[in-house]
């Protein structure tokens, strides 16, 4: 009678820390992959909301300004103030950003100059000083009737330009650190994403 083949009690467990070194080391390698997909689709987001915003200043012959809101310091939402009270409503067109990702220009460890972005003077969106149609003071890109980017300076001037914007945005990834992102619109209202890596000579790109 011819004895069953299998495998020993010694193989099994070299089997067994074989397979738990792998997945150790891929582990780190997919939850990076995770984070940085969600900070790729809330840039996308943001663009595409940029976009909508530029679409809907031309429509109505009007200007806009695209307010951040959220947390205090970490906004995590963007409106089209389409009254231009200051206050995103809930009638008023909103973009809620996935995860943990905050809108946040502060604590960037490369700032992106304009030898990267290939244009000059720009605003960054959050630390702005911009007028609603109401004269409120409200920071946040805005959107001339012809579809270029613009900035209200004072509650009673034109909103001016063409200017350009940057903002940054950043997710606390599951590893503890931080990922950076970039949405910028240069002053012919052009839309584009960053995106950051560590090293390499060229952070952005």
């Amino acid at each position: 009678m011819k004895s069953r083949a299998g495998f020993s009690l010694t193989e099994l467990v070299v089997v067994l820390a074989i397979m738990l070194v792998v997945s150790g080391l891929s582990f780190p390698s997919l939850t990076r992959a995770i984070d940085e997909a969600k900070l790729n689709s809330a840039a996308e987001q943001l663009a595409s909301f940029y976009a909508q915003g530029r679409i809907r200043a031309t429509q109505d012959n009007n200007y806009y300004i695209l307010p951040l809101f959220g947390a205090v310091n970490q906004p995590s939402s963007i409106c089209l103030d389409l009254d231009g009270d200051g206050i995103c409503s809930g009638t008023e067109p909103q973009a809620q950003l996935p995860g943990a990702v905050t809108l946040s220009n502060r604590g960037i460890p490369v700032e992106m100059d304009a030898a990267t972005l290939g244009f000059g003077a720009f605003i960054k969106t959050e630390t702005s000083a911009g007028y609603s149609t109401q004269g409120v003071l409200e920071p946040g890109l805005a959107w001339n009737s012809v579809g270029l980017p613009c900035q209200r300076v004072s509650s009673t001037s034109p909103c001016s330009g063409p200017v350009s914007w940057i903002q940054y945005l950043q997710l606390r990834g599951s590893g503890g650190g931080i990922l950076y992102a970039a949405v910028t619109v240069n002053s012919s209202g052009s839309v584009k994403i960053w995106h950051y890596r560590v090293g390499g000579g060229r952070n952005w790109f």
